[in-house]
């Protein structure tokens, strides 16, 4: 393991750099060159999962010239049979895991077995997982799951996942990368093909990276404290690495109680919905504290949008370039505001139905707010098939003494 790191600090932003794709091992390798926990640690903390025959090695090597760890799961017996998802979910309830590890380990099998029912066009109950339901691969699943917990990340961000090209063999035979579960799992995910004729994002890294990231989008305005580097297990022209980025957003994002915002404002008149929406997309893909639209009468009586945004001073240009780009403004009225704002802090909660995250605001010490994230409360009630509202009033319940 690189001794560059001494460990992150828990609560802070979690970025993942997939410019060369992701994978299971990939990103256990990164977490733990990070700093987070320890190969120790996590062997002792997979010895709670019912399955032998395996042992880890943690690796530092070089790609590319860049020093990075490779995580390994060495097997003892090269043949294994395929599982289905009732074997993996009782091999993860049969665990001593602790609770959240086994939530999200079920939530992420589940993903990945929904996937591979839709690609093949089989039942649930029909799907064998072959190449993801193999030891190395749930010890991977696992691990990551137990070095997320590590770190209790306030967010995760992740960057748009390079995909690769070319075929993958698969017990379907040759399939085009990315696999069909693998699409799947990233739909609305921002992807690209990159240069590589290889499978770069495995249904794996794919099924991790969807389920725990918050946002997608560029790096955010962050303090950089710990990075770490996790390397792939086959070369590529290109450095075949997972970079992992923890550290403190800076400004207003980090939810200062008070500071300055620059507004930015324009009125638009001939752009369609449709455009206006992606510009807002990507403005706040871009880092824009927050991008909203207002419905306006202009002059002659037509009907027309104010596009609004509010970013850190000094940060204006990243804003003017894509909006000159992507809209048909002619021109960008700007000025300083103050703003007031809560602390916020981002808890996890146990739940009857399941683990959800939940935002805590504070004004002058005291909590004045609780509001649940939206995405861990829809994933609950589709996994649990309950009313949302419900999932919404069990994290607000359990969050009621934070």
């Amino acid at each position: 393991m690189s001794a560059k790191n001494s460990g992150p600090e828990p609560g802070q932003t979690l970025y993942l750099d997939c410019f060369s794709g992701i994978a299971g091992d990939m990103f256990a390798g990164a977490m733990l060159d990070m700093g987070v926990g320890s190969l120790a640690m996590l062997e002792e903390e997979l010895r709670r999962l019912p399955v032998d025959g395996w042992s880890l090695s943690l690796e530092a090597t070089t790609v590319s010239g860049i020093a990075a760890s490779r995580f390994k799961v060495e097997l003892d017996e090269a043949e294994q049979e395929p599982r289905s998802l009732a074997a993996i979910e009782q091999l993860i309830a049969d665990s001593r895991l602790a609770e959240s590890v086994r939530s999200h380990c079920l939530a992420i099998f589940g993903r990945v077995a929904r996937a591979e029912a839709q690609a093949h066009r089989e039942s649930l109950d029909a799907v064998h997982f072959h190449e993801v339901g193999m030891v190395d691969s749930i010890i991977d699943i696992v691990s990551t799951c137990i070095l997320i917990e590590q770190l209790s990340p306030r967010e995760i961000i992740c960057s748009p996942i390079a995909l690769g090209s070319g075929t993958v063999p698969t017990r379907h035979g040759p399939l085009p990368v990315p696999a069909p579960a693998t699409a799947i799992l990233l739909k609305g995910v921002p992807v690209f093909q990159g240069d590589e004729m290889t499978e770069l994002a495995t249904p794996t890294g794919a099924a991790l990276a969807s389920y725990f990231a918050d946002s997608f989008g560029s790096l955010p305005l962050m303090r950089m404290d710990r990075i770490g580097y996790g390397a792939g297990s086959h070369a590529t022209r290109g450095p075949n690495l997972l970079r992992c980025i923890s550290g403190e957003r800076v400004g207003a994002a980090a939810g200062e109680a008070a500071g300055e915002q620059m507004m930015m404002e324009t009125n638009i008149d001939d752009s369609s919905p449709e455009q206006l929406a992606y510009l807002a997309e990507r403005l706040l893909a871009a880092g824009a504290t927050d991008v909203w639209l207002t419905p306006v009468i202009m002059k002659k009586g037509r009907p027309g949008t104010v596009l609004s945004l509010l970013c850190t001073p000094g940060e204006e240009q990243r804003y003017l370039d894509l909006i000159f780009t992507d809209s048909s403004t002619f021109g960008v009225r700007f000025g300083r505001l103050g703003r007031f704002c809560l602390q916020r802090r981002l808890e996890r909660v146990e739940t009857p139905l399941g683990s959800v995250r939940v935002k805590i605001g504070s004004w002058r010490e005291k909590v004045v707010s609780v509001s649940p994230e939206y995405e861990d409360c829809r994933r609950v009630a589709e996994e649990r098939g309950v009313p949302l509202i419900e999932v919404y009033e069990a994290a607000r319940l359990a969050a009621r003494d934070l």
